[in-house]
């Protein structure tokens, strides 16, 4: 947490308040995997892309508003980002960046052209790149987070998002992600989809 503090006063000295009401979000009780740890490891990922200022925006506002309600949760974020850098006073060409890149996080497919985007992408898809120790342990944070979901269901959300992924073929839309994280996303995803498959088998 001081680490985040230290880069958002670093980055965004003007907006200091603005910084604590978010990570405020980003510890709510209710997150195990979309919690400040992964909002660190997002942005680690960016500085690793060469990401901007803008870009950055994104990430911290991304999960900002997080009730496990895909797409839904990234359209009230991105509202969230437009009220809040709004009465912040930043120029309305900022905003409207930030909440389109957050919007880009729901489906994970950027333009070609889009080298905005598709940073800010790859960063939030880092972590299917981690080793694997720390992507089993990811997994788990996001189970425990949805506990409420009975466990055959569980595996029926994670086989289809991960298969996925596998017929997607490249996961990383940038170079330099795919050179860095793109063989173990593959070997990890090929990993959990085995031991589904073999739970599935008992």
């Amino acid at each position: 947490m001081d680490e985040l503090v230290m880069r958002w006063n670093r980055r965004f000295p003007r907006l200091h308040g603005l910084g604590a009401e978010l990570l405020i979000r980003w510890q709510e009780p209710h997150r195990c995997y979309h919690d400040p740890r992964h909002l660190a490891e997002c942005l680690q990922a960016l500085d690793r892309l060469d990401g901007g200022d803008v870009e950055e925006l994104a990430l911290w506002f991304h999960d900002a508003v997080y009730q496990g309600r895909r797409g839904s949760d990234e359209r009230s974020s991105a509202r969230l980002a437009r009220q809040l850098l709004g009465e912040e006073g930043e120029r309305a060409g900022v905003v409207d960046e930030v909440a389109r890149l957050v919007r880009v996080t729901e489906h994970h497919r950027p333009w070609p052209s889009d080298s905005a985007a598709q940073r800010v992408s790859d960063a939030d898809l880092a972590i299917f790149g981690a080793r694997a120790e720390r992507y089993r342990e990811s997994v788990a944070d996001l189970r425990r987070e949805n506990a409420g979901v009975p466990d055959d269901q569980w595996r029926l959300i994670r086989l289809w998002h991960l298969r996925g992924l596998q017929r997607r073929g490249v996961i990383y839309a940038t170079p330099r992600a795919r050179a860095l994280w793109q063989a173990r996303a593959e070997a990890n995803i090929a990993a959990e989809l085995r031991a589904i498959t073999r739970g599935d088998r008992k």
